[in-house]
This record gives structure tokens, C-alpha cells and sequence, in this order.
């Protein structure tokens, strides 16, 4: 019997040790993650480009009968 108490607790104790290690890594991670949104949050939207074409815009239709 006493062995059998001492493997369970063994056993729980590994798995407690496991989750722990699983738990730390996804934290970790998704701190990145916040710290990369947040980098790229602070940077100043890129300017568009300017096209030569004073045309206007091609806009696609469809003939009606």
C-alpha cells in the first residue's frame, strides 16, 4: 500500500513539474507576442505611395440589356 501512495505521489509530482514547464514556456510566449504588438503599435504608419496616374481609377462593369 505504501508503495503504491509513494509512485502516485511520484507520479503527480512529475506531471505538477510538467505543467509548471508547459506554463512558464506559453507565458513567456505570449509576452513576446504583447512586446512585438506593442513594438510595432509605436512605429509610425508608413506613408503610401503616390501614383503618377491622374486618369482616376479603372472601375470594373458590367453591360446591362
Amino acid at each position: 500500500m505504501f508503495k503504491f501512495l509513494l509512485i502516485i505521489g511520484l507520479v503527480l509530482y512529475v506531471i505538477y513539474k510538467i505543467g509548471t514547464l508547459f506554463f512558464r514556456a506559453g507565458a513567456a510566449s505570449q509576452q513576446f507576442r504583447n512586446n512585438q504588438q506593442q513594438a510595432n503599435f509605436n512605429q509610425p504608419p508608413q506613408q503610401k505611395k503616390k501614383t503618377k496616374n491622374t486618369a482616376g481609377e479603372y472601375i470594373d462593369y458590367e453591360e446591362v440589356k
